[in-house]
Protein backbone atom coordinates (compact mmCIF):
# COMPACT_ATOMS: atom_id res chain seq x y z
CA UNK A 1 0.00 0.00 0.00
CA UNK A 2 3.21 2.26 0.97
CA UNK A 3 4.77 1.74 -2.46
CA UNK A 4 0.56 1.92 -4.38
CA UNK A 5 0.84 6.13 -2.16
CA UNK A 6 4.65 6.84 -2.91
CA UNK A 7 4.07 5.72 -6.99
CA UNK A 8 1.50 8.02 -6.94
CA UNK A 9 2.80 11.14 -5.30
CA UNK A 10 5.64 10.59 -7.72
CA UNK A 11 3.06 10.72 -11.13
CA UNK A 12 1.48 13.74 -9.63
CA UNK A 13 4.89 15.36 -8.88
CA UNK A 14 6.24 14.88 -12.29
CA UNK A 15 3.10 16.12 -13.45
CA UNK A 16 3.42 19.01 -11.72
CA UNK A 17 7.03 19.72 -12.33
CA UNK A 18 6.00 19.35 -16.26
CA UNK A 19 3.28 21.79 -15.43
CA UNK A 20 5.50 24.18 -13.91
CA UNK A 21 8.20 23.74 -16.38
CA UNK A 22 5.86 24.29 -19.33
CA UNK A 23 5.00 27.66 -17.49
CA UNK A 24 7.97 28.67 -17.46
CA UNK A 25 10.27 27.78 -20.15
CA UNK A 26 11.15 30.54 -22.71
CA UNK A 27 12.67 28.13 -25.20
CA UNK A 28 9.64 26.41 -26.13
CA UNK A 29 9.57 26.04 -29.80
CA UNK A 30 7.16 26.16 -32.40
CA UNK A 31 7.85 22.90 -33.45
CA UNK A 32 6.77 20.28 -30.67
CA UNK A 33 10.01 19.59 -28.51
CA UNK A 34 11.40 15.91 -27.84
CA UNK A 35 10.30 16.53 -24.05
CA UNK A 36 7.09 17.27 -25.08
CA UNK A 37 7.16 14.41 -27.10
CA UNK A 38 8.50 11.89 -24.56
CA UNK A 39 6.29 13.35 -21.49
CA UNK A 40 2.01 13.66 -21.15
CA UNK A 41 0.61 16.53 -20.53
CA UNK A 42 -3.09 17.29 -19.58
CA UNK A 43 -5.09 19.51 -21.80
CA UNK A 44 -8.56 20.05 -20.63
CA UNK A 45 -11.20 20.79 -23.37
CA UNK A 46 -14.68 21.69 -23.28
CA UNK A 47 -16.62 20.44 -25.97
CA UNK A 48 -20.44 21.83 -26.58
CA UNK A 49 -22.90 22.06 -28.96
CA UNK A 50 -22.10 23.72 -31.81
CA UNK A 51 -24.16 26.94 -33.25
CA UNK A 52 -27.36 26.45 -35.13
CA UNK A 53 -25.80 29.20 -37.33
CA UNK A 54 -22.02 29.91 -37.99
CA UNK A 55 -19.87 31.94 -40.61
CA UNK A 56 -16.24 31.81 -40.12
CA UNK A 57 -14.81 35.15 -39.77
CA UNK A 58 -11.38 35.66 -42.06
CA UNK A 59 -8.36 37.65 -41.11
CA UNK A 60 -9.03 39.98 -43.81
CA UNK A 61 -12.54 41.43 -42.39
CA UNK A 62 -12.60 44.46 -39.53
CA UNK A 63 -10.88 43.60 -36.94
CA UNK A 64 -11.20 45.67 -33.28
CA UNK A 65 -7.71 44.22 -32.13
CA UNK A 66 -4.85 42.26 -32.31
CA UNK A 67 -3.79 39.78 -29.56
CA UNK A 68 -0.12 39.32 -29.09
CA UNK A 69 1.58 38.28 -25.40
CA UNK A 70 4.68 38.90 -23.37
CA UNK A 71 7.66 37.43 -23.38
CA UNK A 72 7.21 38.40 -26.89
CA UNK A 73 8.38 37.17 -30.35
CA UNK A 74 7.60 40.01 -32.27
CA UNK A 75 9.68 43.38 -31.69
CA UNK A 76 8.39 47.22 -30.27
CA UNK A 77 8.81 48.72 -33.66
CA UNK A 78 5.63 46.59 -34.93
CA UNK A 79 3.63 47.01 -31.42
CA UNK A 80 4.06 50.51 -31.97
CA UNK A 81 3.25 50.54 -35.23
CA UNK A 82 0.05 48.08 -34.44
CA UNK A 83 -1.07 50.03 -31.68
CA UNK A 84 -1.71 53.64 -33.97
CA UNK A 85 -4.43 52.54 -35.40
CA UNK A 86 -5.56 49.21 -33.44
CA UNK A 87 -5.91 48.21 -30.36
CA UNK A 88 -3.17 46.07 -29.04
CA UNK A 89 -3.97 43.50 -26.41
CA UNK A 90 -1.34 42.22 -24.35
CA UNK A 91 -1.17 38.34 -22.43
CA UNK A 92 0.71 38.51 -19.30
CA UNK A 93 0.80 36.26 -16.43
CA UNK A 94 0.56 38.64 -13.86
CA UNK A 95 -0.13 42.65 -12.91
CA UNK A 96 3.45 43.13 -12.44
CA UNK A 97 4.28 41.78 -15.19
CA UNK A 98 1.79 44.12 -16.53
CA UNK A 99 3.05 47.15 -14.80
CA UNK A 100 6.57 45.71 -16.33
CA UNK A 101 5.45 45.46 -20.00
CA UNK A 102 3.32 49.49 -19.68
CA UNK A 103 7.07 50.74 -18.78
CA UNK A 104 8.76 48.88 -21.76
CA UNK A 105 5.70 50.04 -23.83
CA UNK A 106 6.25 53.67 -22.62
CA UNK A 107 9.77 53.71 -23.66
CA UNK A 108 9.68 52.22 -26.96
CA UNK A 109 6.89 54.60 -28.12
CA UNK A 110 3.66 52.53 -28.07
CA UNK A 111 0.48 54.12 -27.73
CA UNK A 112 -1.10 53.71 -24.49
CA UNK A 113 -4.44 55.00 -25.31
CA UNK A 114 -4.96 51.79 -27.59
CA UNK A 115 -3.08 49.03 -25.13
CA UNK A 116 -5.10 46.36 -22.89
CA UNK A 117 -4.22 43.92 -20.95
CA UNK A 118 -5.34 40.01 -20.35
CA UNK A 119 -3.71 38.42 -17.42
CA UNK A 120 -3.82 35.30 -17.75
CA UNK A 121 -0.99 31.61 -17.69
CA UNK A 122 0.45 31.12 -21.28
CA UNK A 123 3.16 28.61 -22.10
CA UNK A 124 4.63 30.46 -25.19
CA UNK A 125 4.24 33.79 -27.81
CA UNK A 126 2.62 31.65 -30.69
CA UNK A 127 -0.60 33.28 -30.01
CA UNK A 128 -1.71 32.43 -34.17
CA UNK A 129 -1.67 28.90 -33.62
CA UNK A 130 -3.49 28.78 -29.51
CA UNK A 131 -5.35 31.85 -30.28
CA UNK A 132 -9.58 31.75 -30.69
CA UNK A 133 -11.27 31.61 -33.80
CA UNK A 134 -14.06 33.47 -34.34
CA UNK A 135 -17.45 33.38 -36.24
CA UNK A 136 -20.84 35.08 -36.69
CA UNK A 137 -23.39 32.63 -34.72
CA UNK A 138 -26.14 34.10 -35.80
CA UNK A 139 -26.56 36.86 -32.86
CA UNK A 140 -23.24 38.21 -31.53
CA UNK A 141 -19.16 37.24 -32.79
CA UNK A 142 -18.58 34.06 -30.72
CA UNK A 143 -15.12 32.38 -30.03
CA UNK A 144 -15.04 28.21 -31.46
CA UNK A 145 -12.38 26.55 -29.44
CA UNK A 146 -10.15 23.73 -30.42
CA UNK A 147 -7.97 21.24 -28.90
CA UNK A 148 -4.40 22.71 -29.90
CA UNK A 149 -1.79 20.63 -31.15
CA UNK A 150 0.79 21.28 -28.84
CA UNK A 151 0.73 19.85 -25.16
CA UNK A 152 0.72 23.25 -23.69
CA UNK A 153 -2.47 23.46 -21.37
CA UNK A 154 -1.80 26.98 -20.79
CA UNK A 155 -1.61 27.87 -23.94
CA UNK A 156 -4.84 25.49 -25.23
CA UNK A 157 -6.67 27.91 -22.86
CA UNK A 158 -6.09 30.72 -23.97
CA UNK A 159 -9.43 30.76 -26.57
CA UNK A 160 -11.49 30.55 -23.06
CA UNK A 161 -9.33 33.07 -21.21
CA UNK A 162 -10.02 35.38 -24.49
CA UNK A 163 -14.34 34.65 -24.58
CA UNK A 164 -14.47 35.12 -20.81
CA UNK A 165 -12.34 39.10 -21.23
CA UNK A 166 -14.58 39.95 -24.38
CA UNK A 167 -17.61 38.25 -22.58
CA UNK A 168 -18.67 36.44 -25.62
CA UNK A 169 -20.18 32.86 -26.34
CA UNK A 170 -17.32 30.14 -26.60
CA UNK A 171 -18.27 26.89 -28.67
CA UNK A 172 -16.01 24.01 -28.60
CA UNK A 173 -14.92 21.92 -31.21
CA UNK A 174 -13.55 18.62 -31.00
CA UNK A 175 -10.91 18.83 -33.74
CA UNK A 176 -6.93 19.01 -33.03
CA UNK A 177 -6.18 22.08 -34.59
CA UNK A 178 -3.67 24.93 -35.18
CA UNK A 179 -4.06 28.43 -36.26
CA UNK A 180 -1.01 29.02 -38.56
CA UNK A 181 -2.60 25.70 -40.71
CA UNK A 182 -5.35 27.35 -41.38
CA UNK A 183 -6.91 30.20 -43.37
CA UNK A 184 -10.69 31.18 -44.43
CA UNK A 185 -12.15 33.34 -46.72
CA UNK A 186 -15.35 34.45 -44.56
CA UNK A 187 -17.92 32.96 -46.95
CA UNK A 188 -17.27 29.48 -46.09
CA UNK A 189 -14.46 28.48 -47.88
CA UNK A 190 -11.54 27.31 -45.91
CA UNK A 191 -7.66 25.51 -46.52
CA UNK A 192 -5.19 23.50 -44.47
CA UNK A 193 -2.78 21.18 -45.18
CA UNK A 194 -3.42 17.23 -44.40
CA UNK A 195 -1.34 17.93 -40.96
CA UNK A 196 -5.27 18.24 -39.69
CA UNK A 197 -5.90 14.79 -40.90
CA UNK A 198 -2.53 13.35 -39.54
CA UNK A 199 -3.10 15.13 -35.98
CA UNK A 200 -6.95 13.58 -36.54
CA UNK A 201 -6.23 10.14 -37.36
CA UNK A 202 -9.06 8.68 -35.71
CA UNK A 203 -11.25 10.74 -37.77
CA UNK A 204 -12.50 10.10 -41.20
CA UNK A 205 -11.94 13.21 -44.20
CA UNK A 206 -15.55 13.49 -44.03
CA UNK A 207 -15.98 13.58 -40.15
CA UNK A 208 -13.73 16.34 -40.10
CA UNK A 209 -15.61 18.08 -43.15
CA UNK A 210 -18.47 17.78 -40.52
CA UNK A 211 -17.01 19.27 -37.66
CA UNK A 212 -16.00 22.23 -39.93
CA UNK A 213 -19.43 22.51 -41.13
CA UNK A 214 -20.94 22.58 -38.14
CA UNK A 215 -18.90 24.98 -35.93
CA UNK A 216 -17.76 26.69 -38.31
CA UNK A 217 -20.18 27.05 -41.21
CA UNK A 218 -17.46 25.56 -43.71
CA UNK A 219 -18.81 24.44 -46.92
CA UNK A 220 -15.54 23.44 -49.07
CA UNK A 221 -12.95 22.69 -46.78
CA UNK A 222 -9.09 22.25 -49.35
CA UNK A 223 -7.13 20.22 -47.59
CA UNK A 224 -3.72 20.00 -49.65
CA UNK A 225 -0.50 18.27 -48.90
CA UNK A 226 2.44 20.17 -47.68
CA UNK A 227 4.41 21.58 -51.06
CA UNK A 228 7.51 22.39 -47.92
CA UNK A 229 8.24 19.44 -46.68
CA UNK A 230 9.13 21.71 -43.18
CA UNK A 231 8.70 20.04 -39.99
CA UNK A 232 5.82 22.60 -38.62
CA UNK A 233 3.71 21.59 -42.11
CA UNK A 234 1.36 25.16 -41.78
CA UNK A 235 -0.09 26.73 -44.75
CA UNK A 236 0.93 30.63 -43.02
CA UNK A 237 4.71 29.21 -43.98
CA UNK A 238 3.50 29.39 -48.17
CA UNK A 239 -0.38 30.48 -48.56
CA UNK A 240 -2.37 33.19 -47.81
CA UNK A 241 -5.75 34.40 -48.53
CA UNK A 242 -5.73 37.97 -49.16
CA UNK A 243 -9.71 38.33 -49.58
CA UNK A 244 -12.41 35.87 -51.24
CA UNK A 245 -10.87 35.97 -54.54
CA UNK A 246 -7.20 36.60 -54.05
CA UNK A 247 -4.91 34.08 -52.67
CA UNK A 248 -0.82 34.14 -52.32
CA UNK A 249 1.54 31.51 -53.07
CA UNK A 250 5.19 31.56 -52.39
CA UNK A 251 7.32 31.42 -55.50
CA UNK A 252 10.71 29.62 -55.67
CA UNK A 253 13.47 29.11 -58.66
CA UNK A 254 13.24 26.33 -60.32
CA UNK A 255 16.21 25.26 -58.88
CA UNK A 256 14.73 25.01 -56.02
CA UNK A 257 14.08 21.45 -54.54
CA UNK A 258 9.91 21.89 -53.49
CA UNK A 259 9.76 23.68 -56.96
CA UNK A 260 7.31 21.23 -58.41
CA UNK A 261 5.54 21.14 -55.45
CA UNK A 262 5.05 24.34 -54.92
CA UNK A 263 3.82 25.23 -58.54
CA UNK A 264 1.26 22.18 -58.02
CA UNK A 265 -0.25 24.13 -55.21
CA UNK A 266 -0.34 27.19 -57.11
CA UNK A 267 -1.91 25.82 -59.93
CA UNK A 268 -4.30 23.80 -57.62
CA UNK A 269 -5.65 27.20 -56.28
CA UNK A 270 -5.65 28.45 -59.91
CA UNK A 271 -8.21 25.53 -61.23
CA UNK A 272 -10.53 26.34 -58.35
CA UNK A 273 -13.52 28.53 -58.32
CA UNK A 274 -13.93 31.01 -54.97
CA UNK A 275 -16.67 31.58 -53.01
CA UNK A 276 -17.72 34.29 -55.93
CA UNK A 277 -17.55 31.61 -58.67
CA UNK A 278 -14.90 32.08 -60.70
CA UNK A 279 -10.90 31.34 -60.23
CA UNK A 280 -9.04 32.38 -57.63
CA UNK A 281 -6.67 35.19 -58.52
CA UNK A 282 -3.14 33.56 -57.40
CA UNK A 283 -0.51 36.17 -56.45
CA UNK A 284 3.43 35.15 -56.12
CA UNK A 285 5.60 36.62 -54.06
CA UNK A 286 9.61 35.57 -54.07
CA UNK A 287 10.91 33.91 -51.71
CA UNK A 288 14.20 31.89 -52.84
CA UNK A 289 15.98 31.99 -49.81
CA UNK A 290 12.57 30.35 -47.69
CA UNK A 291 12.06 33.97 -46.69
CA UNK A 292 8.65 33.95 -44.59
CA UNK A 293 6.91 36.99 -46.95
CA UNK A 294 3.62 34.82 -46.98
CA UNK A 295 3.23 34.74 -42.94
CA UNK A 296 1.79 38.46 -42.75
CA UNK A 297 -0.58 40.00 -40.50
CA UNK A 298 -3.81 41.73 -42.32
CA UNK A 299 -5.30 44.07 -39.54
CA UNK A 300 -7.81 45.93 -41.10
CA UNK A 301 -6.14 48.21 -44.20
CA UNK A 302 -2.72 47.61 -43.32
CA UNK A 303 -0.31 44.66 -43.78
CA UNK A 304 2.12 43.90 -41.85
CA UNK A 305 5.27 42.06 -44.17
CA UNK A 306 8.35 39.98 -42.06
CA UNK A 307 11.28 40.97 -43.60
CA UNK A 308 14.73 40.10 -43.33
CA UNK A 309 16.74 42.64 -44.84
CA UNK A 310 17.35 40.90 -47.78
CA UNK A 311 17.81 41.81 -51.49
CA UNK A 312 14.00 40.26 -52.25
CA UNK A 313 12.20 42.21 -49.59
CA UNK A 314 11.33 45.31 -52.05
CA UNK A 315 9.87 42.94 -54.44
CA UNK A 316 7.67 41.11 -51.43
CA UNK A 317 6.23 44.50 -50.49
CA UNK A 318 5.59 44.84 -54.15
CA UNK A 319 4.04 41.98 -54.36
CA UNK A 320 1.60 42.91 -51.56
CA UNK A 321 0.48 46.60 -53.20
CA UNK A 322 0.19 44.77 -56.59
CA UNK A 323 -2.31 42.18 -54.35
CA UNK A 324 -4.16 44.45 -52.55
CA UNK A 325 -4.74 48.05 -53.43
CA UNK A 326 -5.53 50.51 -50.85
CA UNK A 327 -3.87 48.60 -47.95
CA UNK A 328 -0.75 50.01 -46.47
CA UNK A 329 2.24 47.22 -46.87
CA UNK A 330 4.81 47.51 -43.63
CA UNK A 331 7.82 45.60 -43.83
CA UNK A 332 9.07 44.30 -40.34
CA UNK A 333 12.46 42.87 -39.32
CA UNK A 334 12.50 40.17 -36.29
CA UNK A 335 13.83 37.03 -35.13
CA UNK A 336 11.86 35.70 -38.71
CA UNK A 337 12.44 32.11 -39.57
CA UNK A 338 11.06 30.62 -43.11
CA UNK A 339 8.47 28.47 -40.66
CA UNK A 340 8.28 30.97 -38.19
CA UNK A 341 7.16 34.41 -38.73
CA UNK A 342 4.97 37.39 -37.80
CA UNK A 343 1.81 35.95 -38.48
CA UNK A 344 2.38 33.12 -36.06
CA UNK A 345 2.77 35.13 -33.23
CA UNK A 346 0.06 37.56 -33.64
CA UNK A 347 -3.84 37.50 -34.07
CA UNK A 348 -6.29 39.59 -35.05
CA UNK A 349 -9.44 39.86 -32.68
CA UNK A 350 -12.50 39.93 -34.67
CA UNK A 351 -14.77 43.61 -34.58
CA UNK A 352 -17.44 42.82 -32.61
CA UNK A 353 -19.59 45.77 -34.14
CA UNK A 354 -18.54 45.06 -37.89
CA UNK A 355 -21.40 45.20 -40.68
CA UNK A 356 -20.88 42.31 -43.16
CA UNK A 357 -22.56 42.44 -46.46
CA UNK A 358 -23.49 39.18 -48.38
CA UNK A 359 -23.22 39.88 -52.30
CA UNK A 360 -22.94 37.97 -54.88
CA UNK A 361 -20.83 39.91 -57.48
CA UNK A 362 -21.47 40.38 -61.46
CA UNK A 363 -18.31 39.31 -63.00
CA UNK A 364 -19.99 38.12 -66.58
CA UNK A 365 -20.47 40.13 -69.11
CA UNK A 366 -23.50 41.87 -69.33
CA UNK A 367 -25.68 43.59 -72.22
CA UNK A 368 -25.28 47.48 -72.88
CA UNK A 369 -28.80 48.87 -72.29
CA UNK A 370 -29.81 46.04 -69.99
CA UNK A 371 -30.93 46.80 -66.19
CA UNK A 372 -28.78 45.07 -64.11
CA UNK A 373 -30.33 44.39 -60.42
CA UNK A 374 -28.11 44.80 -57.43
CA UNK A 375 -28.84 43.19 -54.40
CA UNK A 376 -27.06 42.81 -51.03
CA UNK A 377 -27.97 41.31 -47.64
CA UNK A 378 -26.36 43.93 -44.96
CA UNK A 379 -26.31 42.48 -41.26
CA UNK A 380 -24.77 45.27 -38.12
CA UNK A 381 -23.20 42.50 -35.74
CA UNK A 382 -24.06 45.49 -33.51
CA UNK A 383 -27.42 45.49 -34.26
CA UNK A 384 -27.24 49.32 -34.75
CA UNK A 385 -29.71 50.48 -37.64
CA UNK A 386 -28.21 51.72 -41.09
CA UNK A 387 -27.94 54.76 -42.28
CA UNK A 388 -30.40 54.77 -45.33
CA UNK A 389 -28.54 57.41 -47.28
CA UNK A 390 -24.90 55.52 -46.63
CA UNK A 391 -25.79 52.37 -48.05
CA UNK A 392 -25.73 52.40 -51.98
CA UNK A 393 -23.94 50.99 -54.97
CA UNK A 394 -21.04 53.44 -56.63
CA UNK A 395 -20.36 52.75 -60.11
CA UNK A 396 -18.58 54.04 -62.89
CA UNK A 397 -17.22 52.90 -66.84
CA UNK A 398 -13.34 52.34 -66.36
CA UNK A 399 -11.91 54.83 -65.24
CA UNK A 400 -14.43 57.56 -65.49
CA UNK A 401 -16.12 59.46 -62.45
CA UNK A 402 -17.77 57.52 -59.94
CA UNK A 403 -21.99 57.70 -59.95
CA UNK A 404 -23.75 56.67 -56.68
CA UNK A 405 -27.23 54.92 -56.64
CA UNK A 406 -29.05 54.62 -53.10
CA UNK A 407 -29.78 51.18 -52.45
CA UNK A 408 -33.53 50.53 -51.02
CA UNK A 409 -34.18 48.32 -48.09
CA UNK A 410 -36.71 45.28 -49.82
CA UNK A 411 -36.90 43.91 -46.77
CA UNK A 412 -35.18 42.32 -43.11
CA UNK A 413 -31.52 43.27 -44.05
CA UNK A 414 -31.58 42.99 -47.65
CA UNK A 415 -30.66 46.03 -49.83
CA UNK A 416 -31.58 46.81 -53.87
CA UNK A 417 -31.19 49.41 -56.38
CA UNK A 418 -30.94 48.87 -60.33
CA UNK A 419 -28.26 50.14 -62.94
CA UNK A 420 -28.84 51.00 -66.75
CA UNK A 421 -25.73 49.32 -67.84
CA UNK A 422 -24.41 52.18 -70.32
CA UNK A 423 -24.02 52.10 -74.25
CA UNK A 424 -19.92 51.59 -74.08
CA UNK A 425 -17.66 48.96 -74.68
CA UNK A 426 -15.71 48.83 -71.37
CA UNK A 427 -15.27 47.96 -68.16
CA UNK A 428 -18.29 48.25 -65.50
CA UNK A 429 -16.66 49.01 -61.62
CA UNK A 430 -18.94 49.02 -59.12
CA UNK A 431 -18.70 48.78 -55.07
CA UNK A 432 -21.55 48.44 -52.53
CA UNK A 433 -21.12 50.36 -49.58
CA UNK A 434 -23.09 50.90 -46.24
CA UNK A 435 -22.84 52.78 -43.13
CA UNK A 436 -24.55 52.14 -39.77
CA UNK A 437 -25.82 55.38 -37.30
CA UNK A 438 -22.58 54.34 -34.71
CA UNK A 439 -20.14 54.96 -37.31
CA UNK A 440 -19.26 51.44 -38.57
CA UNK A 441 -18.72 51.32 -42.36
CA UNK A 442 -17.96 48.60 -45.16
CA UNK A 443 -17.08 48.22 -48.71
CA UNK A 444 -17.76 45.38 -50.73
CA UNK A 445 -15.60 44.52 -51.84
CA UNK A 446 -13.53 45.57 -48.58
CA UNK A 447 -11.09 47.55 -51.20
CA UNK A 448 -13.97 49.64 -52.48
CA UNK A 449 -12.82 52.33 -55.33
CA UNK A 450 -9.30 50.79 -54.53
CA UNK A 451 -9.98 47.46 -56.23
CA UNK A 452 -13.78 47.49 -57.54
CA UNK A 453 -16.19 44.54 -58.82
CA UNK A 454 -16.03 44.35 -62.47
CA UNK A 455 -17.43 43.08 -65.63
CA UNK A 456 -16.91 43.87 -69.33
CA UNK A 457 -20.21 45.60 -71.25
CA UNK A 458 -21.08 43.89 -74.39
CA UNK A 459 -23.18 45.97 -76.91
CA UNK A 460 -26.43 44.32 -78.07
CA UNK A 461 -27.35 43.23 -81.41
CA UNK A 462 -30.38 42.73 -83.09
CA UNK A 463 -31.61 39.37 -83.75
CA UNK A 464 -30.58 38.16 -87.27
CA UNK A 465 -28.69 41.72 -87.96
CA UNK A 466 -24.90 39.88 -88.08
CA UNK A 467 -23.62 42.25 -89.96
CA UNK A 468 -25.30 44.98 -87.70
CA UNK A 469 -25.77 47.38 -90.41
CA UNK A 470 -29.16 48.01 -89.34
CA UNK A 471 -31.30 45.72 -91.29
CA UNK A 472 -31.92 41.95 -91.17
CA UNK A 473 -31.27 40.61 -95.15
CA UNK A 474 -29.89 37.71 -97.32
CA UNK A 475 -26.27 38.70 -96.58
CA UNK A 476 -26.56 38.00 -92.59
CA UNK A 477 -28.58 34.78 -93.78
CA UNK A 478 -24.96 34.28 -96.16
CA UNK A 479 -22.53 35.55 -93.24
CA UNK A 480 -23.57 32.61 -91.13
CA UNK A 481 -23.67 29.85 -93.57
CA UNK A 482 -19.92 31.23 -93.92
CA UNK A 483 -20.15 30.18 -90.34
CA UNK A 484 -21.36 27.62 -89.95
CA UNK A 485 -19.10 25.59 -92.85
CA UNK A 486 -15.86 27.40 -90.88
CA UNK A 487 -14.96 30.71 -92.89
CA UNK A 488 -14.06 33.59 -90.99
CA UNK A 489 -16.71 36.06 -92.90
CA UNK A 490 -17.00 38.63 -90.92
CA UNK A 491 -12.62 39.35 -90.49
CA UNK A 492 -12.63 42.81 -90.04
CA UNK A 493 -15.92 43.17 -87.73
CA UNK A 494 -15.54 40.40 -85.74
CA UNK A 495 -13.09 37.78 -86.22
CA UNK A 496 -13.57 34.26 -85.20
CA UNK A 497 -14.30 33.04 -82.44
CA UNK A 498 -17.38 35.41 -82.80
CA UNK A 499 -18.21 37.71 -79.84
CA UNK A 500 -21.39 35.92 -77.46
CA UNK A 501 -23.06 39.24 -78.35
CA UNK A 502 -23.18 37.94 -82.29
CA UNK A 503 -23.25 34.24 -81.29
CA UNK A 504 -26.26 35.19 -79.54
CA UNK A 505 -27.69 37.66 -82.75
CA UNK A 506 -27.45 34.72 -84.81
CA UNK A 507 -29.08 31.90 -82.36
CA UNK A 508 -32.32 33.16 -83.70
CA UNK A 509 -34.28 30.03 -82.73
CA UNK A 510 -33.03 29.67 -79.04
CA UNK A 511 -31.76 26.42 -79.47
CA UNK A 512 -28.35 27.05 -78.71
CA UNK A 513 -26.82 26.26 -81.52
CA UNK A 514 -25.68 27.75 -84.60
CA UNK A 515 -26.54 26.23 -88.07
CA UNK A 516 -28.01 26.05 -91.23
CA UNK A 517 -31.64 26.26 -89.99
CA UNK A 518 -30.97 29.60 -88.30
CA UNK A 519 -29.90 30.68 -91.45
CA UNK A 520 -32.83 29.54 -93.22
CA UNK A 521 -34.99 31.59 -90.73
CA UNK A 522 -33.34 34.89 -91.09
CA UNK A 523 -34.05 34.85 -94.94
CA UNK A 524 -37.71 33.79 -94.26
CA UNK A 525 -37.59 36.92 -92.22
CA UNK A 526 -35.83 38.73 -94.71
CA UNK A 527 -38.41 37.86 -97.32
CA UNK A 528 -41.60 38.36 -94.81
CA UNK A 529 -42.83 34.71 -94.37
CA UNK A 530 -42.25 35.25 -90.54
CA UNK A 531 -42.20 38.41 -88.80
CA UNK A 532 -40.36 37.29 -85.71
CA UNK A 533 -38.03 34.63 -84.54
CA UNK A 534 -38.97 31.06 -82.65
CA UNK A 535 -36.36 32.81 -79.78
CA UNK A 536 -39.18 35.83 -79.35
CA UNK A 537 -41.90 33.58 -79.42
Amino acid sequence: MRKIVLMILIILISSLYAQTELENNPQLGHYLNKEEIDRTVSRDFYQTDPPDFARNIAEFEPMEGVLVRSPFGINYSLIASMSEQDKVVTIVSSSSTQASVISSYTSHGVNLDNCEFLIAPSNSYWCRDYGPWYIYDGSEISIVNFIYNRPRPDDNDIPIEVADYLNITLYGMPLEHTGGNYMTDGYGISASTDLVQQENSGMTVQEINDLMSDYLGINTYHILPDPNNTYIDHIDCWGKFLGVDKVLIREVPASHAQYDEIEATADYFASHNCSWGYPYEVYRVYTPGNEPYTNSLILNKRVFVPITGGSWDDEAIESYEAAMPGYEILGFTGSWESTDALHCRTKGIADRNMLHVEHQPYWQQQYSGSDIQFNAQIDAYSQAALLADSVYIAWRIADEQWNYEPMTNSGTDIWDASVTVPSASDEFQYYIHAQDVEGNAIDHPLAGAFDPHEFAIMQMIALGDLDENGTVEAFDAAVLLQYVVGFDPLPELDPLPWDPARITAADVDGSMEIDSYDASLIMQYFVGLITEFPVEE
